[in-house]
């Protein structure tokens, strides 16, 4: 997979990532391979990140049954898990400032999930467009407590969104803070 399939992947799915979000993935995952990937959401981009990662595990986890079930059809070797949330946007203020933030931790994860050293995680999932929607405090959570065992690379999209942006910083600290491309922003645990 080369940046021009990267520009052929943005033209055929509009109105996702941009070349250079996907760019600052891409590079990192390159210079990672073969290593193990985990993908918070599914979508057109699965089979980037599988070819991309040829020879490594990428795992991906989807709340929304259909793009799971697109995303089986496909990529039939991708392996993807379907997920709950529970939560809505509009809760992330009183979990930052009142609850513990271990509420967050998605514990119902695949034992093969909580328990993989994970070079590169990358949170696309779930859609927080809205105060009813899920938003993203949960996999941005459990991507940092993962993250912290193993010493991975965490990328998040959609920060642009208030919801993604203060739980990116929260979670994943303004220390690890690496780079950001468009609204994906790249963190660092090693």
């Amino acid at each position: 997979m080369s940046e021009a399939a990267i520009a052929a992947l943005v033209a055929s799915n509009p109105g996702q990532a941009t070349v250079e979000e996907y760019t600052i993935v891409y590079r990192v995952l390159a210079e990672r391979v073969p290593c193990r990937m985990l993908v918070f959401g599914v979508g057109r981009d699965t089979p980037l990140w599988l070819d991309v990662n040829r020879g490594g595990t990428t795992v991906f986890l989807e709340n929304v049954k259909q793009w799971a079930d697109f995303s089986r059809s496909a990529s039939p070797t991708a392996i993807v898990h379907d997920v709950s949330y529970g939560w809505t946007r509009r809760f992330m203020w009183p979990l930052l400032k009142r609850m513990s933030p271990a509420r967050l931790f998605m514990r119902e994860l695949p034992r093969d999930v909580l328990d993989t050293p994970w070079d590169v995680i990358l949170v696309d999932a779930p859609r927080g467009t809205n105060w009813k929607a899920p938003g993203r405090m949960k996999s941005v959570y459990t991507a940092s407590v993962l993250a912290a065992k193993s010493g991975a690379d965490v990328f998040v999209h959609d920060c642009h969104r208030a919801v993604e942006r203060e739980t990116a910083d929260h979670f994943l600290g303004p220390a690890r803070f690496v780079a950001q491309a468009g609204s994906m922003r790249h963190y660092r645990f090693r």
